[in-house]
């Protein structure tokens, strides 16, 4: 018999990430994660599978957040934490057993194996000790004293999910695979290597394993533009630092060729815009530096995209890339001769909590691609692309959960016309069952993201409870091109407002809408304009704001990229020079108009969106004499995927508890 799909299911999905084909093609591995009931924890593993036969959990995987190949295809190298320590591991796959190489208090992170497999690449934090000018006494051996008091002179000093920084950075160190000896260090000294949540900072050997190539900076104000970053070559023999590229922007994912004759990378042009492309370029190289009087060509130039991740073919002819497009992560080849062909649009994330965009690929040496994939009925899937384009399934991962409920649902996909002329896309998820259904709107944060045809815990279980879900990409999504983007730039909330408002409409003059039964939900810039909404509009029955941003002064000066991304949303204006823009944006401001009874949900770790905020909203909420409650989640922070399972089942739950409080009997 055939039940429901329920909140507490979250436990029961399981998804993939990171599917990483062995160079031979005989092998591939792929981070699992499953939720633990008992220890209301994500629990992460690495599954392998040799050739045709079954997928095995790599034993002693617990706790992996990266994972590499060795060139020769029988080495796997990964990074776990575990038991409050940071290990770097190399799996031998014929004797099924593993090899510690370094261990750290302190957190790992990228991962790069030498062209002959000697040798891996990693970057290790490195602490800076509190300044003798504090004239900090120190504890006696024994004493039991408060924590240590933290400082911090810079402007940029915390990070969501990560919390603050300690003082200090990250250095590249270099360990010897079978050797017995430690790891050496070959960075020191100040390195910056871009914000977590704009740029990746990528680490590789060059083809003849002399020198290490990483972006960063060792500018000294980094914290001011933090975004400014460059590759740098450094010599493993004596720590010798060269600067590959000065670009006005962040650089990223240096990709030297197999042939070692070119250096690939992705930048982007910085021009003061909240949504700027970025572009393949490439460098011819000679001896693994820069070839004299060699000009850096982009790839990319004629097509509105932005691209994510790359890696060279083979024969070095051409790159490949991940990007998003309307509604979905595309992957194509980039040939170095202008070709581009697309091998398939159907790329997902690493989560599948919400509908977002995300996810890369890896490929073996004879051009067979390993991915995740994901649909809107599909949770997530490890499959193949064979040279001859053929796309094969190895995974079934949430088969048995899909049975119990007869399927997960499928998406009617819609365009509306909207203000200057933008089309915008739309999904609209029904329940079973002929109607008319109530129906939630899901909008999305970033504001600069996109939701797609992609799995969602929270679509699937909102429909199961017999709400139709809709959500859309309106002003400011991402993969419809720049313009569209930056049509929310500094205008952040207004047109997408309104799109969705549009778009809202169009959904309920459908027969099977039930239009006096209407309901809205949104988490981070889908919090705000949820505020936004309930504050200049009465048309929803209830509404639940998910860490929302509610006054723009508050979170510039407050939040983890208040002072970095978020000036660049508000067109690069302090709050003391534009006063009035800052008081016209925040939802805050027309409190006093909201007739929407409103649940504000809040997690008290959560950096990027402070929890401050949804308190701030819900004390105006109930001053002005809207009905409102405040859910807060302890430990919390901001990103959905990081969020014990219990609290995400909660944040489901609660949201169903407060639209049925107040949804109209038919």
């Amino acid at each position: 018999m055939l039940r429901t799909l329920m909140p507490a299911d979250n436990f029961a999905f399981c998804n993939g990430a990171d599917a990483r084909i062995a160079p031979d093609g005989q092998a591939i591995v792929f981070q699992q994660t499953t939720r633990d009931l008992l220890q209301d924890r994500r629990r992460n593993v690495l599954m392998l599978r040799l050739g045709d036969g079954d997928w095995q959990e790599i034993p002693g995987s617990v706790g992996v957040h990266l994972a590499r190949w060795a060139p020769d295809s029988r080495r796997i190298a990964y990074l776990r934490h575990a038991n409050a320590l940071h290990e770097l591991v190399v799996h031998t796959i014929a004797t099924n057993s593993e090899t510690v190489l370094a261990t750290s208090a302190t957190a790992l992170r990228e991962l790069a194996w030498s062209q002959d497999g000697k040798f891996l690449a990693y970057q290790q934090r490195e602490l800076t000790p509190l300044p003798g000018w504090l004239g900090l006494a120190t504890p006696p051996e024994g004493a039991q004293w408060a924590a240590p008091i933290k400082l911090t002179e810079r402007l940029v000093w915390q990070h969501d999910t990560v919390g603050e920084w300690p003082e200090g950075c990250f250095q590249v160190f270099i360990a010897t695979v079978g050797g017995t000896t430690a790891p050496r260090q070959i960075t020191s000294g100040m390195w910056w290597n871009g914000m977590p949540h704009m740029v990746s900072s990528g680490l590789c050997f060059t083809p003849d394993g002399r020198k290490i190539l990483m972006t960063g900076t060792q500018r000294a104000d980094w914290d001011r533009k933090p975004s400014d970053i460059d590759i740098h070559a450094i010599t493993l023999a004596d720590g010798a630092v060269e600067k590959l590229t000065d670009f006005p922007g962040p650089v990223a994912r240096p990709t030297p060729s197999p042939d070692g004759k070119y250096l690939a990378y992705t930048a982007v042009e910085e021009r003061g815009l909240s949504h700027q492309r970025r572009k393949i370029v490439v460098l011819p190289l000679a001896g693994g530096t820069p070839l004299a009087g060699g000009t850096p060509r982009t790839l990319t130039e004629a097509h509105d995209i932005s691209i994510d991740e790359i890696a060279w073919t083979a024969d070095s002819q051409a790159l490949l890339a991940t990007y998003d497009i309307p509604g979905k992560r595309a992957l194509a080849r980039f040939g170095l001769d202008g070709s581009h062909d697309v091998l398939t649009d159907d790329i997902g994330p690493a989560s599948i909590e919400m509908p977002y965009s995300g996810g890369g690929f890896s490929e073996a040496t004879d051009g067979t691609i390993a991915y995740v994939r994901a649909a809107v009925d599909v949770a997530s899937e490890v499959a193949t692309i064979a040279p001859d384009g053929t796309k094969r399934v190895l995974t079934a991962l949430n088969a048995n959960l899909a049975q119990q409920i007869g399927g997960f649902l499928p998406a009617e996909m819609f365009w509306t016309d909207c203000a200057d002329g933008r089309q915008v896309q739309s999904w609209l998820v029904k329940p079973r069952g002929a109607g008319p259904h109530p129906m939630a709107l899901l909008i999305h944060g970033g504001p600069f993201a996109q939701f797609g045809e992609r799995f969602s815990i929270k679509v699937q279980t909102l429909a199961a409870a017999g709400y139709a879900v809709l959500y859309s990409n309106p002003a400011g999504s991402t993969g419809y091109g720049e313009d569209f983007a930056n049509s929310l730039h500094d205008r952040f909330p207004g047109p997408d407002h309104d799109d969705l408002m549009r778009v809202v409409d169009a959904a309920a003059s459908r027969p099977d809408i039930d239009a006096d039964n209407l309901f809205i939900t949104g988490t981070s810039g889908g919090g705000v304009l949820t505020c936004w909404a309930v504050t200049h509009d009465h048309r929803f029955r209830a509404a639940v704001a998910i860490k929302p941003v509610v006054d723009w002064q508050s979170w510039v000066l407050t939040a983890d990229m208040g002072a970095t991304g978020g000036l660049t949303w508000l067109g690069h204006d302090h709050p003391w020079e534009a006063a009035a823009k800052y008081r016209e944006r925040s939802p805050l401001t027309y409190a006093a108009h909201a007739r929407t009874p409103t649940l504000l949900i809040a997690g008290e770790a959560d950096s990027r969106t402070p929890p401050t905020e949804a308190i701030q909203m819900y004390t105006a909420l109930k001053l002005a004499g809207c009905e409102a409650a405040l859910l807060r989640m302890p430990g919390v922070s901001h990103s959905t995927g990081t969020m014990r399972p219990s609290y995400f089942a909660a944040e489901i739950s609660a949201t169903l508890g407060w639209f049925a409080r107040f949804r109209k009997n038919s």
